[in-house]
């Protein structure tokens, strides 16, 4: 059994995935895990994008994996932890 931010699937150095995009000016930046999930966007190649918000900002991620299958696997497990911390979900255990 291994936690998912532990799996060979997501790209080397790609865990955890960091908010990109532009800022406006003097806006919180998230530093950490905590952030909530909540929105999973469709999956583009090899890559997860979603959104999380903090303080009350929306922030977009992009989680890159080995392959489209993998993203999509990922996509599908992270569709069920909308609402919860990106924390959380690198945390989930994986049967492997």
């Amino acid at each position: 059994m291994m936690l998912l931010k532990d799996y060979p699937g997501i790209a080397a150095g790609a865990w955890p995935p960091q908010p990109g995009g532009a800022f406006p000016p003097h806006q919180a930046f998230p530093v950490d895990e905590k952030v909530l999930v909540t929105k999973v966007c469709p999956v583009v190649n090899q890559f997860v994008t979603f959104t999380c918000e903090f303080q009350g900002s929306q922030h977009t991620y992009d989680l890159q994996t080995i392959d489209t299958e993998t993203a999509k696997e990922f996509a599908r497990l992270l569709k069920r932890h909308v609402g919860k911390t990106l924390e959380k979900f690198g945390e989930l255990r994986l049967d492997y």
